[in-house]
């Protein structure tokens, strides 16, 4: 590796991308590790570290090796998901859009 990344922000950058990927929000993730509402906000914000069982229980959660979190994570990875993260938005904004607009059509018809 070429950039001196702090592990401890490789860390918090992974658990988000991971977190993220899972489709998870981060009350969600803390509610299944039987934490604090606001436990995995204090550790990607960079407030608080978890100890190494806790780390092992969101790579269980997660469905991912523990040592993924402390892996740089490639950059056509974390594109290709954004583009994955686009596609399904927009198909969701679609949707709802196509449901307000037959809501719309049918009260204007009535």
């Amino acid at each position: 590796m070429g950039m001196n990344i702090p592990l401890e922000t490789i860390f918090r950058n992974n658990l988000r991308f991971y977190r993220q990927k899972s489709k998870l929000s981060q009350e969600k993730l803390s509610a299944l590790l039987d934490k604090n509402i606001n436990y995995i906000n204090m550790i990607e914000s960079g407030k608080s570290l978890p100890p190494i069982t806790v780390i092992e229980q969101i790579a269980e959660i997660l469905q991912v090796e523990p040592k993924c979190f402390l892996e740089p994570i490639e950059k056509e990875e974390a594109f290709f998901d954004k583009e994955t993260l686009i596609m399904n938005t927009k198909d969701e904004i679609a949707k709802s859009s196509e449901e307000i607009l037959r809501r719309l059509f049918k009260n204007i018809k009535n």
